[in-house]
């Protein structure tokens, strides 16, 4: 390479003219810009991480939302089964309407209290009836498909010896003695729709 050759020294002079305008691009332009695209860049960053958190709590949301509408369904069946008030009447009518169809005879219905449960309360009725062995499990269905919750327990069967006749069916081969128990919901215990 030869330093005297004027196309060297063109060469040499044009590099160096570009390496003048890089360098002075460099340090007046773009270092003192570097710093606000850093800024920039790191706030784009902030945002864009902030919005997937945002669009991760809204898909979230909605399946909260959608749980809380199936639970709140569900409740809702459940409700249907706990009156809000205690109805002696509808359960005497049911029992009347079981015993009928079962060809049970009830031979009492005494009440034994109410005792209060977490947001509900436990009303119990002792019951005797008499019939024949079929005719309580008919009843026993009955109850179980009253339109509210009633439950059967301390079930006492007694055989009635041959020789004695109860007055009312010749069909009376047991006395059954058991507990009643329905429910209902304590005043201001129900559950209301949230909206959001």
């Amino acid at each position: 390479m030869d330093l005297k050759d004027p196309k060297v020294q063109k060469i040499l002079l044009g590099g160096l003219i570009f390496f003048l305008i890089v360098y002075f691009w460099y340090a007046r332009i773009y270092s003192k810009n570097a710093r606000a695209i850093d800024l920039r860049q790191t706030e784009y960053e902030t945002i864009l991480t902030d919005l997937k958190n945002v669009e991760m709590k809204a898909k979230s949301f909605e399946n909260l939302k959608a749980e809380y509408e199936k639970l709140l369904k569900r409740y809702q069946e459940v409700e249907q089964l706990l009156p809000e008030e205690k109805q002696i009447p509808l359960l005497l009518t049911q029992m009347h309407f079981a015993a009928q169809s079962s060809q049970a005879g009830i031979t009492q219905i005494v009440p034994s209290g109410v005792l209060p449960v977490d947001f509900y309360n436990a009303s119990s009725f002792d019951v005797e009836i008499s019939g024949s062995y079929h005719d309580f499990g008919k009843l026993v269905s009955n109850v179980a498909n009253f339109p509210f919750l009633a439950n059967v327990s301390q079930v006492v069967l007694t055989g009635i010896p041959q020789g004695i006749e109860v007055p009312g069916s010749e069909d009376n081969t047991v006395t059954a003695l058991f507990k009643l128990t329905t429910y209902w919901v304590q005043e201001g215990q129900r559950l209301k729709r949230v909206e959001f």
